[in-house]
């Protein structure tokens, strides 16, 4: 142990068990002295599942079948990838006296601020799964949905890992970051269908690897047609080459992390 937490030992269960233990305690720092604790996340999306169903099924009637079900799980999906990267985006500035401990691995501060939000992702698959038997949607496909989660994870820590580096040298970053995921929210289909848009812009939406994330995770949950193998294989592939490229940046710009903290 280090001043309470973890010293930096080799090896990917070592790495894993660090970003539980901090994740852990960030959670339960952000939870404390509120009555309703870890739930809160999960009252704010439902909250905002409410207010989505009735606008989009009520006033403005999209006519998308299971209306319920479609938003909330791309409101599950998005709000962990909202969460995650802008905290992953000040988590080094927001934990300088973590980056200041000499044999400390600051790398692993990022993907702590992507675990912390995940946890609301397991809070609300409960609710989902009482949604879905309701709604008589359950399907086996349902089983796929890790290996989903799996690729947003890994597109997250490298957005992260990138965002992170950067906002140390370029404070501009967070606000950047900021208004970057409040636009990336409407061009990403969480409470509408991409096959409702019309085909003209449909390419600018694919262009957001959470467009296709958000359709699959829709047809691992309500049974509905998949992404194309393509699409798939095209975001798996560039969410592995986003986490090389930003695991890359972090090291490059480690070295000055102190100095300009």
């Amino acid at each position: 142990m280090m001043n309470g937490i973890y010293a930096p030992r080799a090896g990917v269960a070592q790495f894993a068990e660090l970003v539980v233990h901090l994740a852990g305690r960030r959670i339960a720092s952000l939870h404390r002295f509120t009555l309703l604790g870890w739930t809160w996340p999960l009252v704010r999306q439902l909250a905002q599942l409410g207010v989505l169903v009735l606008v989009f099924s009520a006033v403005l009637d999209l006519g998308i079948e299971n209306y319920a079900v479609f938003v909330f799980v791309g409101l599950i999906a998005w709000t962990w990838f909202a969460v995650g990267v802008a905290g992953a985006t000040d988590s080094l500035a927001g934990s300088r006296h973590l980056v200041l401990q000499a044999r400390f691995p600051d790398v692993v501060l990022p993907v702590v601020a992507v675990a912390v939000p995940f946890v609301d992702v397991l809070l609300a698959l409960p609710v989902l799964l009482v949604m879905l038997g309701i709604a008589g949607e359950l399907h086996a496909t349902i089983v796929l949905l890790p290996l989903l989660l799996t690729v947003q994870l890994v597109l997250m820590c490298g957005l992260g890992w990138l965002a992170g580096a950067a906002a140390v040298y370029l404070r501009d970053v967070s606000n950047i970051v900021t208004v970057g995921l409040t636009l990336l929210f409407y061009l990403t289909p969480v409470f509408y269908d991409v096959s409702r848009v019309p085909e003209r812009y449909e390419p600018i939406l694919r262009l957001n690897p959470m467009t296709t994330l958000v359709e699959a995770y829709r047809a691992v949950v309500l049974d509905s047609a998949f992404p194309s193998v393509g699409a798939l294989a095209g975001v798996a592939a560039a969410s592995v080459l986003i986490a090389v490229a930003g695991a890359l940046v972090f090291r490059r710009l480690q070295p000055g992390f102190v100095d300009e903290l």
